[in-house]
């Protein structure tokens, strides 16, 4: 149907009776879980011996939170001594302060003990669970329906994976045990402070990192489809959509920091004006704690002893609310992150392949039919997919499918592997309906091999081995008459003789042991596609399911695929998708599909009489039998060719997998100086922001030391007045307390919003800047095992966040605790040098402390940085979910994420620091212990210091020393931000050359005009992950403008890789490729690019509408231009129905208006044909609208074309928009380039064959071959 200015046909359809039963049945299949868990719902996963080390963790804590209070009683004991002292004999204070201060040492050991085991049993618990907890969601994502996939992207899961995990771990591990400690001595105060930080953290971090997940998506999508990415000079666009999906989170990212920054503030507030008079006198909260303890002890409710120790504590219980500020965040992130990582392990799967129900059986015929089958996608609920589908295939037959693109036929496979639920009708096996079957039982049943091969990064033993589930491998042992002690090499070994691969993999070094790398990168398309064909008989299934499985190969590979194909479906229950008629002409029933309904049914020889369609799609391919025998006739064999070609492909598998790639290679090339440089460069604009706020911190850093002048007055004017500074009483020293309270509230508050902007900006500018640095990389970046898409993905998503730490609120950190720590000492030693300079020199052994506990954190995050095997895992088995479902690699994927993730373990230096955290820790007391020793002893009891000099110098000195603990509290936090510098640093330099990585829009304006003629000159080239094998050897040609040159040969001979060099994906070694005669290094790499238009065998959908999937770099495309181009390759009506599936009346005006409506997601989850063909079809459009003198097409036609009528469309609209430009193609299916004005036949990264086509079918070489085995001859 052509679109006009009349609209489209009216017919509006009236909802159904069962229209609400529709909708529930889709809804179940996509619902998303609203999880209540919070941090203590991930105990459930701990195991016994977990929870006993859990259980003695807390205990632990409990007396090493204790230690500080304790030491509050042996203070308020000094006290008494001091105050009552001058009625005891120096000797006699000297052996009670002496008596009092070996309490202190005892406590110091005591701490030092229960710190050490808290501190390691928590961090070892963390690390467990949340491993545990990891794995755990793993398994859940990987069970469920596909359904679910459709409408949740791959990037969100794996942000789930790595970002809230690593939240939960840090919300449960050692900041957990501190938080237990410091509750002993302020429960109160810190319940309320949780709750209501709790309360207002969790809703602003649920709100931004809801909003994140758009933009993981984006850069899941785009990372993923980088070839096209960069071929189609969309970097840029891609940068600016990606910022744009960051907006809103930073701004909720700003307003969760505020938040917070005004939580902290209000507490230290609330802190100076009531300090703990909560559990004294509730009622009297807010008046100044020194008038109540005076009131108290007038009266005599205490004694002075009591009332010191009291306010001793609660002025220590300050220094511990600044400690346990890290910890209450950390946790309020946790208890959110738990809730969105349960979402998905409390969602049951409809269709659950680890439930144990349904039935199974131990012998399987194979009988299938399809009864008055409807189906729906759940994700596109618009518009029905199979209307009354009706079909029978006996047990042990072959039956095809065939039909135009979106006629049903991938998801009637989709339906009998039960990856959805049909709306109505029932599909039976053997005469029983698969829905009441197990469904890991029915997968195993069955063996697919699709067009797509997914290969996992595992050896070719394990990849052929991942198709024979242990159901399968138990039944084998009779069908093969094996021992029981039999391992599966056997097994995998004869799957492999039948695939017609075993001799290729015998061939290799490391055999079956040799590993396959990302994508199969090291294997030719053939070699995969047979490593698939082994991995779906392995198990012997009574069903084959072949879709398209020889679309994608060359005519020599293709040939010996078939051959195994042939073998594999003797005996068994086939069905087959096929474009190609002649691959199924001897199928027992061929079934003709259109539109969701089965137009015609039979043998090949029976519809050629009866379907008018099915003969159409005949003419197309003219496969006449007569003509099928002649070309079998004539085919004349060539012994050597193949296994040639094999010889070579096993060439680069062994060079591959002798490259040694280093372990730690990019780990030390920055230095951590200038890692935190770069990252204060990135930050700064907000420099005015984040010089006032360390101007307010250092403010903040003041007020803290400066309450032990008013702590020390008011001791001594509840004593005596007189003897205060001044003669002051008790109230005046106490409104003191409530103006710091309100300075500390000011200043805090200021803080907070200085370093909420230039934190929350840090983050945004940091992940768009990363994301713009990946995006102009080179193709092999992306293909080094530390930079898979998945760690990539990840840390975008959590390393801007940690870096942080080393910004403009680490140094707010270190100017308030420095700043602390020297008017502490300043004032101790204004009111007394002797005791302040003793009290000095003790503080440096904490900070010594502190710095190798700060070493030791460094080390865990280095080590956590490096390795990403198990994140890896993950985001490849989720990446490949389809094959995972219909392999049913549930299981195994979850053993080798478990496998990783044990690797992982940092218990060593969980040790480290865990011994050096407690030495921190103790220090602390016994250096109070020392200061109260040598006041006591050398100063007090001698007459030298009054007991006023003594109270305020010790209270500056050790509440001043309290800011290294604070510091060291957050030295975790800041090693993670180092070690996440020192990664972004490393990506964003990483891989950037002059010649290929400069900006794209460096406006060079001397960029000659292109004529397009292009020659290659004596060109060799070979690829960085294959260094040491030729990929291109001597290639020279020359295209004129306006030529049509063809590229053909075997899979690996160098075709794409001339693409590749043309695209400036790579750089040749030695020879020229010239434009206009000039070097093509030379051009503008956008203006060159500009100029050629590629137009992919494997282009994506990255947008989320129709029109954004069709922009090319910076230019707009049109509406009116879009729909052309629709038009042109004919799916103008297949997009009309996505987006308006109940057929109401709508003008082309209308639907002009209306077409950035049309989402990816109702296009890319029909079949394989429509999925591409919207992107495939357009891309021409890209290319004759933007003006590209030059064409580089590799395979547009190859895998994805299902019928003989698009590809002649799709041909059609190419030969029309190529006229007058220059064009270099890469062809499989010979019979589209006989017009080529020369066609080039490559073997082994050579020319071996050059000329026309009938002048080399004269020849009767290579070129003849291949045309043989297409059976083109009468094309000639």
């Amino acid at each position: 149907m052509s679109m006009s200015s009349q609209g489209i046909p009216l017919k509006v359809i009236q909802p159904t009776a069962d229209t609400t039963h529709k909708a529930e049945a889709l809804q179940s299949q996509i619902h998303i879980v609203r999880s209540t868990a919070n941090i203590f719902t991930i105990y459930r996963t701990a195991n016994t011996s977990q929870l006993c080390l859990l259980f003695l963790s807390g205990c632990c804590a409990i007396v090493a939170g204790a230690a500080m209070p304790l030491v509050t009683v042996v203070y308020g004991n000094f006290a008494r001594e001091f105050i009552t002292g001058d009625n005891n004999a120096p000797d006699e204070i000297r052996d009670r302060v002496q008596s009092l201060a070996l309490y202190l040492v005892y406590i110091a050991i005591g701490s030092l003990v229960t710190t050490a085991i808290s501190t390691f049993g928590f961090n070892t618990i963390g690390e467990q669970i949340s491993r545990q907890l990891q794995q755990k969601y793993l398994a859940s994502a990987l069970r469920q329906n596909m359904a679910y996939f459709d409408v949740v992207g791959i990037g969100e899961l794996t942000s789930h994976m790595d970002q809230d995990m690593k939240l939960i771990q840090a919300g449960i591990s050692q900041k957990n045990g501190h938080f237990a400690g410091i509750m002993i001595s302020q429960p109160i105060a810190l319940l309320t402070l949780i709750g209501v930080m709790g309360g207002f953290l969790s809703l602003t971090q649920r709100r931004s990192l809801a909003q994140y997940v758009r933009a993981d998506n984006l850069a899941q999508e785009v990372l993923s489809a980088m070839r096209s990415v960069i071929a189609s000079r969309s970097q840029e666009r891609y940068g600016k959509r990606y910022y744009e999906a960051l907006r809103h989170p930073a701004e909720l990212d700003f307003r969760e920091r505020f938040i917070f920054g005004m939580l902290v503030a209000g507490s230290f507030m609330v802190m100076h004006w009531a300090n703990g008079l909560g559990f004294l006198a509730p009622a009297t909260l807010m008046i100044a704690k020194f008038w109540q303890a005076d009131h108290l002890l007038r009266q005599g409710h205490c004694t002075i002893s009591e009332v010191l120790t009291i306010l001793y504590a609660m002025a220590v219980a300050g220094g511990m609310l600044s400690q346990a500020l890290p910890s209450i965040v950390n946790i309020t992130q946790a208890n959110a992150a738990v809730s969105r990582v349960f979402s998905v392990i409390e969602r049951e799967s409809p269709i659950d392949p680890s439930a144990s129900t349904g039935v199974t059986h131990s012998r399987v015929r194979g009988e299938i039919s399809f009864e008055d089958i409807h189906f729906t996608y759940p994700s596109r609920p618009e518009g029905k997919v199979l209307k009354g589908v009706d079909f029978v295939v006996p047990a042990g037959h072959t039956v095809a499918f065939v039909g135009p693109s979106g006629s049903g036929k991938s998801t009637v496979f989709a339906l009998l592997e039960r990856l959805y639920h049909p709306h109505s009708g029932r599909i039976m096996l053997d005469g029983e309906p698969i829905d009441a079957m197990n469904v890991s039982w029915l997968r195993s049943q069955i063996g697919y091999v699709g067009q797509d091969v997914t290969l996992f990064r595992a050896s070719i033993h394990d990849n052929i081995a991942y198709g024979l589930p242990k159901a399968a491998a138990e039944v084998l042992h009779d069908y093969y008459l094996l021992p029981s002690s039999f391992d599966t090499d056997f097994l995998v070994i004869e799957a492999a003789k039948v695939a017609q691969i075993h001799d290729f993999v015998a061939s290799m070094p490391k055999e079956y042991n040799t590993m396959i790398e990302a994508h199969g990168s090291n294997l030719s398309g053939g070699q995969k596609q047979r490593l698939a064909i082994a991995r779906a008989i392995i198990s012997q299934p009574a069903i084959l399911l072949l879709d398209e499985a020889t679309a994608a190969l060359d005519s020599r590979c293709e040939k010996a695929v078939q051959e195994a194909l042939d073998k594999a479906v003797k005996g068994r229950t086939t069905l087959i998708i096929a474009h190609r008629l002649s691959t199924v002409q001897n199928a027992d029933k061929i079934i003709v599909m259109k539109d969701g309904q089965i137009l015609d049914q039979g043998s090949h020889a029976e519809l050629l009489s009866t379907s008018a369609m099915y003969r159409e799609l005949v003419r197309h391919q003219a496969l006449e039998t007569s003509i099928r025998s002649e070309g079998d006739r004539l085919i004349r064999p060539r012994p050597h060719s193949l296994s040639t070609h094999e010889e070579h492909s096993k060439d680069i598998l062994v060079k591959f997998d002798t490259v040694d790639i280093p372990e730690d290679g990019l780990l030390a090339t920055r230095s951590s100086s200038s890692s935190v440089g770069h990252v204060w460069s990135l930050n700064r604009p907000e420099f005015p922001y984040i010089a006032a706020g360390v101007s307010f911190s250092v403010l903040a850093g003041i007020t803290y030391p400066v309450q032990a002048i008013f702590f020390g007055n008011g001791i001594m004017s509840m004593v005596n007045p007189s003897l205060s500074t001044g003669g002051h009483n008790v109230q005046f020293w106490a409104s003191m307390y409530l103006t710091l309270g309100i300075i500390a509230f000011v200043v805090y508050s200021v803080r907070g919003y200085c370093f909420a902007v230039s934190a929350s900006q840090l983050v945004l500018r940091a992940r768009s800047q990363l994301f713009k640095h990946l995006l102009v990389n080179d193709l092999p970046f992306f293909q080094d095992k530390d930079n898979s898409i998945g760690a990539l993905v990840s840390f975008l998503a959590s390393g801007p966040r940690q870096i942080t730490g080393v910004s403009g609120t680490s140094l707010g950190l270190v100017a308030e605790s420095i700043v602390m720590l020297a008017t502490g000492i300043t004032i101790g030693c204004i009111f007394g040098w002797k005791l302040g300079l003793a009290a000095t020199a003790t503080v440096l052994l904490v900070v010594v402390s502190g710095f190798m506990q700060y070493h030791t954190v460094v080390r865990v995050q280095e080590y956590i940085k490096r390795d990403t095997s198990a994140v890896a895992i993950a985001h490849e088995a989720l990446s490949a979910i389809k094959t995972v479902t219909v392999l049913g690699l549930q299981k195994a994927i979850s053993a080798s994420f478990e496998s990783a993730s044990h690797r992982d373990s940092q218990r060593k230096y969980w040790l480290k620091f865990a011994a050096t955290y407690a030495c921190t820790t103790s220090l602390r007391v016994l250096t109070i212990a020392f200061v109260f020793w040598y006041g006591g002893t050398h100063l007090i009891a001698t007459g030298e210091y009054n007991v006023q000099q003594f109270f305020i110098c010790f209270a500056a000195t050790m509440w001043g020393s309290q800011s290294a603990s604070v510091l060291f509290a957050h030295a975790p936090d800041i090693a993670g931000s180092q070690a996440a510098a020192a990664r972004l640093e490393e990506l964003m330099r990483a891989g950037i050359s002059a010649a290929t990585h400069r900006k794209l829009n460096n406006g060079d304006a001397d960029v000659p005009s292109i004529t397009t003629n292009v020659s290659l000159r004596r060109v060799n080239f070979r690829y960085p992950s294959h260094p040491s094998q030729l990929a291109l050897k001597d290639v020279s040609f020359n295209a004129p403008a306006g030529a049509f040159i063809a590229l053909v040969g075997a899979t690996g001979s160098g075709k794409s890789s001339v693409i590749n060099l043309l695209e400036r994906f790579y750089t040749g070694e030695t020879g020229a490729i010239a434009l206009d005669d000039m070097p093509i290094e030379q051009y503008n790499l956008d203006c060159y690019r500009g100029y050629l238009a590629l137009v992919d065998q494997n282009p994506c959908l990255i947008g989320e509408t129709l029109s954004d999937c069709l922009q090319s770099g910076e230019l707009v495309v049109l509406d009116d231009e879009i729909l052309a181009a629709l038009e042109d390759v004919g799916l103008a009506d297949y997009v009309v129905r996505a987006f308006n599936p109940s057929n109401i009346l709508v003008t082309y005006p209308d639907y002009l208006d209306n077409l950035s409506a049309i989402t990816p997601s109702r296009l890319k989850y029909s079949s394989h044909g429509q999925r591409i063909d919207p992107v495939r079809g357009p891309a021409p459009a890209h290319g004759h609208r933007e003006g590209a003198s030059m064409w580089a097409k590799d395979s547009v036609r190859g895998p994805f074309i299902e019928n003989s009528a698009s590809e002649e469309l799709v041909q059609g609209t190419l030969q029309r928009v190529m006229k007058g430009r220059t064009v270099i193609a890469v062809a499989h299916r010979l019979r589209t380039i006989v017009d080529a004005d020369e066609i080039l036949v490559f073997k082994h990264g050579q020319i071996v064959e050059r000329g026309t086509h009938k002048e080399l079918m004269q020849l009767e070489g290579e070129y003849w071959q291949m045309a043989r085995l297409q059976q083109v001859m009468g094309e000639a």
